[in-house]
C-alpha cells in the first residue's frame, strides 16, 4: 500500500507552546475528547463566549470547527457555526469558505427531520431502501436527509450502491464534496489499497487533514505504525489541542505495539484465569468458545458459569471442552441465574481464579481476536496499579461501528437527571458509541471505567476494593460501579484502544426499549448514585480529570521532543 506526506491545509494562526494549559485551565473536560460531536460543539461555543476573550482559545475554536467540518460537512449547525465565526474572524482558506457556503442555504431541514430516524428503527429494509433511493433525491432538503442518512448508507457495505446515492443526490452539484463523500464510504467498504487511492484524489485545501488522518489510519490498521505515525505527525502539528491525534499519534510512534505476538511477553501460568458466564444463550456460547479456542491463551484456564439456562446451553458447553486443551475447560453450573455481579463474583471465588493475578471476563456473545489476552496482560504489566483494563468494542457486522472506548466522569451540573425529583451527580462520557470508527481511539491511556465485555479485572484491585455489587443484578452499572470504587482504592482502569473486540449485542443500557427495561435501567442508576458518597464523586471527578490532562501534556512534550 502507497501512502505519501503531503501538505496540509495551511495552518490556523500561531498557538502560544502553553496552549494545553491554557485549555485545562478554561475547560476543564477538553481532555476527554475531541471526537464526540454534540460535546465537541458545546466546547467551542464555551470557549468563544469566555470574556474576556482569548485570541489562543479562539483559534482552538476555530480549527475545531474546520476539522468538525472536515469530518462531516453536511452538518447543518457545524457548518452554520464555521461561516459565523469566520465572517467575524477571518480563517478559513477561500475554497473551504466558498463551498461552506454554498452548501449552508441547502442544508436547511424539512418539516420531518427526524424521518430518517423512524425509517431506520423501523428495520423494514424496503423501507430503508425506498429512503435512501429517493428521500436523498429530493432537490431542496436532499442534503439534509444524505447528512441524517450517511452513516446508514455506508452500514450497507455496498461501494456501488454508495456511489449510485450520492450521485443521484444533490451532492452531484459539488463536485469536490461527492469525491469526499465517496471517499469516507471506500474507507470502509473497499480494500485499502483501493481506500487509499480515494483518499489521495481528495483536493488538498479542502480536506487535507481529514484525508490524512483517515489514510493513516489505514496504515496504522493494516500494522505499520510507521508510515502512519508519519503521515499523521503534520496533521497533529497543525492542531496540538486534538486530544485523539496527540494521543493516537504518540502511540504509533512512541508508544508500545503489542499488535503481533513477538510483541507481547509469553502468558504466564499464573497471569490470568479466562471467565465467561451465560444464561439461554446456547447459539452464542457455542461460536464465543469456538472463537475463544483459537485465541492465545498460554496455560490459562477457560471456565464458563452456566447461569441456570434452560435451553441447550449445558450440552453446548460439554461439546466444547474438546476444543481446549485437556483439563483447561471447566463448567461451573447454578441452579438459578443469579445475575451478572452474582456469576462474577462467583466465579472470582473460586480458588484457581483467586490465585492468579488477573480474571479475564469475556462476555458470552463477544468475538475476541487471536492476541486479545496478551494484549491486554501487555498493558496491565506497564501499569501494574491498574484495577481493571479493558478495550475498544465493535460491532461484528461490517462497518464494525465502535460501541465502546474509555469512559470518563463528566462535571456534575453538565448532565441532565433521569428524574426531576431526584438531582444526579454521576454522568459518565459516552465517548463514541454507535459511531463510525475513523481510528481516532486507537490508544491506550488512564480511564475512569472500561467496557465489560472483554477486560481484565485485578485481583489484588477486587481485594482492595471488593468484589461487584450485587444490588446491581441482573446488570447495569455493576462494571461501572466497581471501577469508581477501584478508583477511590488507588487502583485505576487503563484503556488499551489497539485491542478492538468485536460483540454481537450492544449494551443493555442501548437495548433498553420497553417501559420495564427503561425503569429498570433508572432504578439501577439511582442505586449508583446512592452507592458513593457526594465527596467521593467529586473527588473521582477531580482526579479523572487531573489523570488525563498529565497522560495529554506527557504525550504532547513527548511528540514535542521527538521534533526537535
Amino acid at each position: 500500500m502507497s501512502a505519501t506526506v503531503t501538505a496540509p491545509l495551511p495552518p490556523l494562526p500561531d498557538l502560544p507552546p502553553d496552549i494545553l494549559h491554557r485549555l485545562a485551565r478554561a475547560m476543564p473536560i477538553w481532555a476527554i475528547t475531541s471526537e464526540h460531536p454534540g460535546v465537541r460543539l458545546s466546547m467551542v461555543r464555551a470557549l468563544l463566549s469566555r470574556t474576556p476573550p482569548d485570541p489562543a482559545l479562539a483559534h482552538v475554536a476555530a480549527g475545531t470547527l474546520l476539522w468538525a467540518w472536515q469530518e462531516d460537512p453536511l452538518h447543518p449547525e457545524v457548518t452554520a457555526a464555521l461561516l459565523h465565526l469566520d465572517a467575524a474572524m477571518p480563517f478559513l482558506p477561500r475554497p473551504v469558505r466558498e463551498l461552506a457556503m454554498a452548501l449552508a442555504p441547502r442544508l436547511v431541514a424539512p418539516p420531518d427531520p427526524d424521518l430518517w430516524q423512524a425509517v431506520a428503527a423501523s428495520g423494514d429494509a424496503g423501507l430503508i431502501r425506498t429512503y435512501l433511493d429517493k428521500a436523498t433525491t429530493d432537490p431542496r432538503h436532499g442534503l439534509f436527509r444524505l447528512w441524517k442518512a450517511f452513516g446508514g448508507l455506508v452500514d450497507t457495505c455496498d461501494p456501488g450502491r454508495v456511489v449510485r446515492v450520492l450521485a443521484g443526490s444533490p451532492v452531484r452539484d459539488f463536485p469536490p464534496l461527492l469525491e469526499r463523500l465517496c471517499a469516507e464510504a471506500a474507507f470502509f467498504t473497499e480494500p485499502p489499497d483501493k481506500a487509499l487511492r480515494r483518499l489521495e484524489r481528495l483536493r488538498r485545501d479542502l480536506w487535507g487533514h481529514f484525508a490524512d488522518a483517515l489514510a493513516a489510519a489505514l496504515l496504522a490498521r493494516e500494522d505499520d505504525a510507521a508510515r502512519a505515525a508519519r503521515l499523521l505527525a503534520p496533521v497533529r502539528q497543525a492542531m496540538p489541542w486534538h486530544v485523539n491525534l496527540t494521543l493516537v499519534l504518540h502511540d504509533l510512534a512512541l508508544g508500545p505495539r503489542p499488535t503481533t505476538p513477538a510483541a507481547t511477553e509469553p502468558i504466564g501460568p499464573t497471569d490470568a484465569a479466562v471467565l465467561l458466564y451465560t444464561w439461554n444463550k446456547a447459539a452464542l456460547i457455542a461460536e464465543t468458545l469456538e472463537t475463544l479456542a483459537t485465541t492465545r491463551l498460554g496455560s490459562s484456564p477457560v471456565i464458563v458459569l452456566d447461569n441456570g439456562s434452560t435451553d441447550d446451553t449445558p450440552e453446548v458447553l460439554r461439546q466444547a471442552a474438546s476444543g481446549f486443551s485437556p483439563g483447561a475447560f471447566r463448567i461451573v453450573t447454578l441452579p438459578v441465574n443469579v445475575g451478572a455481579p452474582g456469576a462474577r463474583n462467583w466465579l472470582l471465588s473460586l480458588p484457581e481464579v483467586a490465585s492468579r493475578s488477573y480474571a479475564a471476563f469475556v462476555d458470552d456473545d463477544a468475538r475476541p481476536p487471536e492476541n486479545w489476552l496478551p494484549m491486554l496482560l501487555d498493558a496491565a504489566r506497564d501499569n501494574p496499579d491498574a484495577g481493571a483494563v479493558g478495550c475498544a468494542v465493535a460491532d461484528i457486522p461490517a462497518p464494525h461501528r465502535l460501541q465502546s472506548a474509555d469512559y470518563h466522569l463528566l462535571p456534575p451540573q453538565t448532565g441532565q437527571s433521569l428524574l426531576e425529583e431526584v438531582p444526579e451527580r454521576i454522568f459518565v462520557m459516552d465517548t463514541c458509541s454507535g459511531r463510525l470508527d475513523f481510528g481516532l481511539h486507537r490508544y491506550r491511556r488512564p480511564a475512569l471505567s472500561v467496557s465489560g465485555c472483554c477486560h481484565l479485572v485485578s485481583l489484588a484491585a477486587v481485594r482492595a476494593a471488593g468484589p461487584f455489587d450485587i444490588r446491581f443484578t441482573p446488570t447495569q452499572f455493576d462494571d461501572l460501579e466497581r471501577d469508581m470504587r477501584s478508583w477511590l482504592a488507588g487502583y485505576p482502569a487503563v484503556y488499551e484502544g489497539r485491542l478492538v473486540v468485536r460483540h454481537v449485542q450492544t449494551s443493555s443500557l442501548a437495548r433498553a426499549k420497553t417501559k420495564a427495561q427503561m425503569a429498570h435501567v433508572a432504578g439501577n442508576k439511582l442505586k449508583l448514585e446512592g452507592a458513593l458518597a457526594h465527596a467521593d464523586i467529586g473527588k473521582l471527578v477531580a482526579e479523572n480529570h487531573a489523570v488525563l490532562w498529565r497522560d495529554l501534556s506527557q504525550k504532547a512534550e513527548a511528540l514535542e521532543a521527538l521534533r526537535e
